[in-house]
């Protein structure tokens, strides 16, 4: 795939095949990504595949924290938090809430359907049903936001060349939610930070839920040359 073409066309996916990926396949993904830019070349990233039992153990208890009640404590700070969601103001929030009506307009869900959005909800909770995720870690003795941006380079470079292998991705906070999880399950020792999640596998491109395509601010709008 022609880069700047790959770039234009990532998108989030939100249902997967269950089709596994091949270790091979993942692995040539995280290689290439680890090519990202790294302030004075820290390579902070390291990664955990999470496949198989480990990962219906993830997805099951994901939810159980879920229908419990309890509210996310992912280990980068979510700010102010209303429902444990972070609470948004102006553009910001007409951004988020215009994605969540297209996603339940395309999935057909009213706006007083609790009962269907709850279990939009426990659906994004199991990873959109990915056969795969990457939890990305660093460890605790980088300080700082810096080593953060690094990490948002290598996750940027996961979603761009999953799709040289007819892939998908949705970089996910869902997945990271709740660390102690985790930890428990997918023996991260506490040495690491636990930074985000990203959902891998084959797109359903039959689920119409894949058919959205976010909107972009007017590039007019957010670019400022000065000279």
């Amino acid at each position: 795939m022609e880069l700047l073409e790959g770039v234009r066309s990532r998108k989030s996916i939100r249902a997967f095949k269950s089709e596994p990926v091949p270790e091979k396949v993942i692995m040539d993904v995280l290689e290439t990504a680890t090519r990202a830019p790294s302030g004075v070349n820290l390579q902070p990233w390291e990664f955990f595949v999470v496949r198989g039992a480990a990962l219906e153990d993830l997805k099951r208890t994901n939810v159980e924290e879920y229908r419990l009640g309890k509210k996310p404590s992912p280990e980068i700070p979510l700010g102010d938090t209303k429902g444990g969601a972070p609470v948004l103001e102006g553009v910001f929030r007409e951004r988020s809430v215009a994605l969540a009506k297209q996603i339940f307009m395309l999935l057909g869900i009213s706006k007083g359907d609790k009962k269907a959005q709850s279990e939009y909800m426990e659906r994004m909770m199991q990873f959109y049903g990915a056969p795969a995720v990457i939890i990305i870690v660093i460890d605790r003795i980088l300080a700082g936001l810096w080593p953060i941006l690094d990490i948002g380079f290598v996750a940027q470079n996961i979603a761009l060349g999953a799709q040289h292998y007819g892939l998908g991705t949705c970089v996910m906070r869902a997945i990271v939610d709740y660390p102690e999880q985790i930890r428990k399950i997918v023996k991260v020792p506490e040495s690491k930070r636990i930074i985000v999640g990203i959902a891998i596998g084959y797109p359903d491109w039959d689920h119409p839920v894949n058919r959205l395509t976010t909107d972009r601010e007017s590039i007019g709008n957010i670019v400022h040359f000065v000279q």
